[in-house]
């Protein structure tokens, strides 16, 4: 996790100076001061001591248990940038999976947040059902991203992606994790990281591809306006196939 820490550092998208004591981070610890994520954070932030100098980037989530030594079967999930609509949400709000046990709970923090366009818990529980019940991930061994995520140096402008330095983040990123099982969540992330693999035949090809020499699989945003997008349902469910396929052949 340190290593992950340090390659955050050199592209200076998350500034310790930028959590202050109401930010997300600092209320998840206030509500949730025994859960682990809030002690590796310390650790993370602490090798972001840096001057905002861009738009900053949602802190990536991981399981307890991703970056220690116990056998599992990781999984890396790719979303596509912090402003999209919905989508950034998925990155912004997975830390609350292992930690909140009720919809009063999870409205009780997001409300405490105050923020304009909160996430719904029905979105919220559907990402939650998905990545656990119908793909069989263990979210002790997930490691969940935003994909676009590096600003253009001094740029405070939504979605002024440089999008050069953000494809060499997500790759040195896929490297230190190292996940048994790469995927991707929409057409965005595919093409920043694979400009030859065209999404709609990806998405409906039925098979595992290859990304940096490791397995992985295309699926259609899963709320939001990628629920409106041809065929939604039928390649969901083409990707939950090999999804749940793929983990449940490395447990047997």
């Amino acid at each position: 996790m340190k290593k992950i820490a340090e390659l955050f550092a050199q592209y200076k998208v998350c500034p310790k100076s930028c959590y202050g004591n109401n930010s997300p981070v600092r209320v998840f610890q206030k509500f949730y001061p025994d859960n682990y994520y809030n002690k590796e954070l310390e650790v993370f932030l602490s090798y972001q001591d840096y001057l905002p100098t861009q738009r900053g980037a949602d802190l990536p989530w991981w399981g307890k248990d991703y970056f220690g030594d116990k056998d599992g079967f990781r999984v890396m999930i790719i979303g596509q940038d912090s402003k999209a609509e919905d989508a950034g949400h998925i990155v912004f709000f997975t830390h609350l999976m292992p930690a909140v046990s009720s919809e009063a709970d999870y409205k009780r923090y997001i409300q405490t947040l105050q923020i304009k366009r909160p996430f719904a818990f029905k979105n919220w529980e559907r990402i939650k059902e998905l990545f656990t019940t119908q793909w069989g991930t263990n979210l002790n061994y997930l490691y969940v991203t935003d994909g676009t995520k590096v600003y253009r140096n001094g740029s405070w402008r939504d979605r002024d992606f440089d999008k050069k330095k953000s494809k060499d983040l997500l790759e040195e990123e896929i490297d230190l994790c190292n996940p048994n099982l790469i995927v991707i969540l929409g057409g965005s992330p595919l093409s920043l990281l694979d400009k030859s693999r065209e999404y709609t035949f990806t998405v409906e090809g039925g098979k595992v591809i290859s990304i940096r020499g490791r397995r992985c699989v295309v699926v259609p945003f899963p709320i939001g306006q990628g629920r409106s997008q041809y065929n939604f349902r039928n390649r969901l469910s083409i990707a939950t196939r090999l999804i749940k396929n793929t983990v449940s052949n490395n447990y047997e």
